[in-house]
């Protein structure tokens, strides 16, 4: 990488950073205030709240909580609208033990081991009148049987604060992840059932589509740090339309080199324009701009640019969707001789997402698919990526309750590089796990648990210290106890 990119690079992570300090230290002195009442303009809303606002508040509730756009971090919620008005704190944990048939890699072995598992959570929720504060951790460690070092950590960690005035906000986030597997099916916690009662990072990095570094493949167990900034600042221009603007920062970092995985840096802008048509539906439209760079292989960098319409419907407490896209243009830049370009070439292809999320009764169904170019999750130096995920939940009964979670993704190669030894063009990786929990009290439930997953390539991928072969297969069972205490109050 030459050192302008550096330079710009640097710039941009300062600039990032720049704008998310002066808002904090802004909400910390806002926070022991009592402000006037602000005076909103009305929001076409079909939605009345139950909720009482706190003493000295305004009861009207401002335009980016009664209907949030459909672009940035403050998506809105099947929930009906109301005033938040309680500060919590909740402690849990885990433990768990699981069967697990191979590593995910790309080895024609495959062998039958154990793995130990204890976690503990935390979830904060800390309410202010112009700002509120919201954490969620989950981390331990795992034992492999496997192993000649048995023990694996495992955290991760969100941290988000939203800063409101009368019209808007600004909103930032921070999440990170220290894994030895990748962030797509939760492979690395024994599949996804084993979290659904412990912690909030369900999906992880995953979920923030072109904002984030997601890894949507596991190919063995190689431990990494993934870490994403976004920084979100939405105005209301009047009741019905609003601009946002997202800037985010993101990395990932392989802390052994066995298997010759590609690290990344990501870089995103994006500014939309959202309009609420009537009391149910929006639409929006966006430009972003993404950047990718990988410190190993040098010269395989590209940047993408991309405008996208989207329209979003919402039935409260029922259903919601969101669909959209639009054409992307990607520069690819290959591989480099004495710090000068050798190659390049420019490409036209199509970006996009949709999302529905449907609640029946006490049982609910959400489906994800996004196309756009990620950073090819370790394989590639860089790829277009289409991701579908399907997940559902539902009681049984008064004590049981069953989730389902399927995802699958596709991952196309840019560019020129990829993983020492591969010659594949594409890879793709699909999971589908299934679990039953069983509240035994007031504070305890037991839970059971079944993921299958599948890596494939369309050639073989021969990587350090790994046979070559261009599929995987591997199934994990597992048994557990989570403790959860009710919600502690802190106002």
């Amino acid at each position: 990488m030459s050192c302008p990119k550096k330079n710009r690079a640097n710039v941009f992570a300062m600039a990032v950073f720049l704008m998310a300090a002066p808002g904090l230290g802004w909400a910390q002195a806002d926070s022991g205030s009592q402000d006037p009442q602000n005076g909103v303009p009305p929001v076409e809303t079909g939605q009345q709240s139950d909720a009482a606002p706190p003493s000295g508040q305004n009861n009207q509730l401002p335009p980016y909580k009664l209907n949030p756009p459909i672009v940035g971090l403050s998506l809105p919620s099947l929930a009906p609208p109301g005033v938040e008005t309680r500060s919590f704190l909740i402690p849990g944990a885990q433990i768990s033990q699981s069967v697990d048939t191979g590593q995910g890699d790309v080895s024609s072995n495959s062998s039958v081991h154990g793995v130990t598992r204890g976690l503990g959570s935390l979830s904060l929720e800390r309410l202010w009148r112009r700002y509120d504060f919201g954490l969620d951790y989950l981390g331990g460690v795992g034992y492999y049987s496997n192993r000649p070092v048995g023990l694996a950590s495992l955290q991760l960690l969100d941290v988000d604060q939203h800063i409101s005035w009368s019209r808007g906000q600004f909103a930032i986030r921070d999440s990170f992840s220290y894994l030895p597997e990748g962030n797509f099916g939760a492979g690395s916690f024994g599949g996804t059932g084993a979290l659904s009662t412990v912690g909030g990072l369900i999906g992880g990095l995953a979920g923030l589509g072109i904002l984030g570094p997601g890894q949507f493949a596991t190919f063995g167990q190689q431990p990494r740090i993934t870490n994403v900034a976004i920084a979100d600042a939405t105005q209301f221009l009047s009741a019905r339309s609003s601009v946002s603007a997202v800037g985010s920062y993101g990395l990932v970092h392989f802390t052994d080199d066995t298997l010759g995985l590609i690290n990344s840096h990501q870089f995103v802008g994006q500014a939309a324009y959202n309009y609420q048509l009537n009391r149910k539906n929006q639409i929006a439209v966006l430009y972003a701009y993404q950047a990718f760079r990988f410190p190993s292989v040098i010269g395989n960098d590209f940047s993408t640019n991309l405008v996208n319409v989207l329209f979003g419907r919402r039935i409260s407490g029922r259903m919601q969707f969101v669909v959209g896209g639009g054409p992307q243009f990607t520069h690819i830049q290959f591989a480099q001789a004495n710090n000068k370009p050798v190659d390049s070439s420019d490409r036209f292809t199509f970006s996009g997402r949709a999302s529905l999320e449907y609640r029946i009764e006490k049982a609910q169904l959400a489906l994800t698919f996004f196309r756009y170019e990620t950073n090819g999750s370790g394989i590639f130096a860089g790829a277009t990526t289409n991701v579908v995920r399907v997940t559902g939940s539902r009681p049984l009964s008064r004590r049981w309750n069953a989730n389902a979670d399927i995802g699958y993704s596709y991952n196309s190669r840019l560019g020129s590089a990829s993983v020492i030894g591969s010659n594949a063009q594409s890879f793709s990786y699909v999971y589908a796990g299934a679990s039953l929990h069983r509240q035994l009290g007031r504070q305890f439930s037991g839970f059971v648990s079944y993921q299958f997953s599948n890596v494939g390539s369309n050639a073989s991928l021969c990587m350090h210290g790994v046979s070559c072969s261009n599929t995987s297969q591997r199934e994990v069972a597992l048994i557990g106890l989570d403790w959860h205490p009710h919600p502690i109050r802190i106002d």
